[in-house]
């Protein structure tokens, strides 16, 4: 009695400290005792909606459902006892239509789902991934749920990845419009293997014309352009990026020393030296396959390679409108001192595998000429299409994640210098406290890498200190400004690869902080510093398009004592999806401490966990009403990608040939990396190969424009030397 007692006087405090706003919203439990999970989720489109997870069994299904169980397509997972599970939902979330599992065993979980279309076009083919005692793998479904029910996979990947690395941990692919999948295998910071492949729609690794190496099928690996292989391309296999730290095959480095040598613009008004991303680390360039190449370091800045092979790529996006390549990493690195450190990078191919740019999201050398190091381990945790714009105009959303702070980090919100009047809803790293992981988010221009906007993501420390005035956005609920004082902030991490752009362009984030700053249209909200004591917390959060204020903000976690802050910290969200109303958001709860404020719970959910179990909400949010969209994409009457162009010499200080494939030259624009157009030139008499003179042009990096005369066209790089 005494316990029964106790436990309501407890729930007295937590509803009191808490403000929630149940009405329309889906909030609950799903599962029995077979720590359930819900790892991601969409929406079809035919309105209903697809959940992933896993679990040890699947007895909590109700019995009126019916459970389809789906041959095993050949997934290695040693010792697996799990069940991989994927749930049919109507358009309501209210009644479950079928289950789809594997054999149990067959794989631990479905952890990721992705499909072929824009949000709004109809539903393409859907792909998921999983982990397995190997690593992951990745299987097309044999059917979409639209046109029809799957009855197995089309095909699966298996893929090694290292317990405790990006790869296994993250899950780093994505798909593209054209069926084809990109994604990352190995061990990140280690000293055996890391690279990056492409599947083609049939789910067999392919050869990518521009990575630099390719495998042969006598053995072995040619380094170079595939199409320039002596033996002629069908004596190649695959091809990969390779992660790794050698003087054979040089990765990730430039090949020559005028690339090595070349001075750059870094997307935020200084620049950068190196064609490649990882010239910093090195004392000079690399030629593929010569003798004499070096490993060492120091690069321009000072920082050397660590002693470690392996590098980290962690996220992988690809537009599926062009199909283009967004790839996100980073190196560990020594300081001068001798220190070790963690170097980020985000990386642009075209879908022929051609580097577009890269950045390192932090001065390198300033616009007065200081060259600089980033103390801080820094870490690219997300990538995410903003499908607002067309790609000639669009970006891409990076979150990343520093440890530490010094006076170079990840550019501030409020110094970008494409959008001079650009300010974060936290514009820089504040307080005190150095050991500590917080977040960024930058958006970059999808074909020159120019920092369009930024800000960070620290959510304040339970006590604390230097707070700023009250923000003056009433959406805020009176929380104090993170831009002004010197607020001490804590840890925030976001859940990596759960990163989604709505179709209007605002952000969705996952991630866990402790005193987290909510919105005044919450579902679940934390109290204020005055009263009471926070705790660490799950939470979902939307950014406005330009990154400047939080549209809504709200927990998902076991309702904790506000005297002790006790009873939280139980929440792990996995997956999002923005629907037409509001977010669908998945997860789950430990199975201990506090109960999460349960809402409209379906006859599918429970009200209570058991164990751990899996959560689903869907949060119904009136000014994220209609921003489901129409996201810009290329439709009949658009104009295209062209497949291809070539452009040599390249570098070149004079005359270039161009060369288009299977089309003739209508227009050439050539702009700065920044979008300024400093030449034009048009061809009445169209051909497929013209020259131009680049002689005036300052030296420099340029976006050169290739156009034919459907207003069809194609982007690439032009250096001049």
């Amino acid at each position: 009695m005494y316990y029964f007692v106790k436990r309501i006087f407890v729930l007295f405090v937590f509803l009191s400290s808490l403000v929630i706003s149940s009405q329309n919203q889906i909030v609950t439990y799903a599962g029995g005792i077979g720590s359930e999970i819900f790892n991601d989720a969409t929406q079809l489109s035919n309105g209903n909606f697809i959940v992933v997870g896993g679990a040890d069994n699947m007895n909590w299904i109700p019995q009126s459902v019916s459970i389809i169980t789906l041959p095993n397509p050949g997934i290695v997972n040693a010792s697996g006892t799990r069940a991989a599970f994927l749930i049919e939902f109507d358009n309501t979330l209210q009644k479950m239509l079928k289950v789809y599992r594997l054999p149990s065993g067959a794989a631990e979980d479905f952890r990721f789902i992705k499909v072929t279309n824009l949000s709004q076009d109809p539903t393409g083919s859907i792909y998921i991934s999983g982990k397995t005692s190997q690593g992951y793998f990745i299987g097309k479904l044999n059917n979409n749920f639209v046109t029809g029910s799957p009855t197995g996979f089309q095909w699966v990947k298996n893929i090694l990845a290292n317990p405790g690395s990006y790869q296994k941990d993250n899950q780093p692919w994505d798909v593209g419009g054209d069926g084809k999948v990109v994604y990352a295998t190995g061990e990140s910071h280690g000293n055996n293997w890391a690279a990056i492949h492409r599947l083609n729609s049939q789910g067999s690794d392919e050869i990518v014309n521009n990575w630099r190496i390719h495998w042969k099928t006598t053995g072995g690996e040619y380094y170079g352009k595939a199409s320039n292989y002596p033996g002629g391309i069908s004596g190649l296999l695959y091809s990969g990026i390779v992660f790794k730290k050698d003087a054979s095959r040089c990765e990730l480095r430039s090949t020559n020393q005028a690339d090595y040598d070349l001075w750059q613009s870094d997307g935020n008004g200084g620049t950068k030296k190196g064609k490649w991303p990882l010239d910093v680390l090195f004392n000079g360039p690399c030629n593929p396959g010569a003798a004499g190449n070096s490993a060492s370091g120091p690069g321009y800045t000072g920082y050397r390679p660590a002693s470690t092979a392996t590098y980290g790529p962690s996220t992988i996006a690809i537009d599926k409108r062009n199909n283009y390549i967004y790839i996100g990493f980073n190196a560990k690195s020594t300081l001068p001192g001798g220190e070790p450190d963690f170097e980020p990078a985000v990386m642009a191919m075209d879908n022929q595998g051609e580097l577009i740019w890269w950045n390192r999201l932090y001065h390198e050398k300033r616009s007065d000429g200081s060259l600089h190091v980033s103390s801080p381990d820094q870490y690219i945790d997300a990538l995410a299409i903003d499908y607002s714009l067309a790609p000639a105009l669009g970006n891409i959303v990076v979150g990343a994640r520093c440890h530490g702070n010094n006076t170079e980090n990840f550019w501030e919100g409020n110094t970008v210098k494409a959008t001079p009047s650009a300010s974060g809803f936290q514009n820089n790293f504040t307080g005190n406290t150095g050991n500590i992981h917080i977040s960024w988010l930058g958006k970059l221009s999808l074909l020159s890498g120019t920092l369009k906007n930024s800000t960070y993501m620290a959510e304040y420390a339970d006590n604390a200190t230097n707070l700023g005035k009250v923000h003056p956005d009433p959406n805020l609920d009176g929380w104090p400004n993170p831009n002004e004082g010197w607020p001490t902030v804590n840890t925030t991490r976001m859940s990596p690869n759960t990163l989604k752009v709505a179709a209007d362009g605002s952000v969705i984030v996952l991630a866990k902080g402790r005193r987290t700053i909510t919105t005044a249209n919450a579902y679940q909200k934390m109290i204020k510093p005055s009263q009471g004591a926070s705790a660490w917390n799950s939470f979902v959060r939307v950014y406005s398009p330009d990154l400047s204020k939080p549209l809504y903000s709200s927990l998902i976690v076991g309702q904790w004592n506000t005297s002790t802050g006790a009873e939280g910290d139980n929440v792990q969200l996995c997956g999002a999806f923005k629907t037409a109303d509001g977010i669908v958001v998945v997860g789950q709860h430990t199975g201990t401490g506090g109960q999460i404020p349960v809402s409209n719970v379906p006859a599918w959910g429970n009200n209570l966990y058991n164990g751990q179990s899996a959560i689903l909400t869907h949060l119904k949010i009136d000014n994220l009403k209609n921003t489901l969209g129409k996201q810009a994409s290329l439709s009949v009457s658009d104009p295209i990608i062209l497949k291809d162009a070539e452009i040599f010499p390249n570098p070149s200080d004079n005359i270039v040939t161009i060369s288009l494939d299977q089309a003739n030259i209508h227009a050439i624009t050539v702009s700065t990396m920044e979008g300024k157009t400093v030449l034009k030139k048009d061809f009445p008499n169209e051909k497929t190969s013209t020259e131009l003179d680049i002689s005036a042009l300052p030296t420099g990096i340029y976006l050169i424009r290739i156009e034919d005369n459907n207003k069809n066209f194609v982007v690439k790089k032009l250096i001049r030397k």
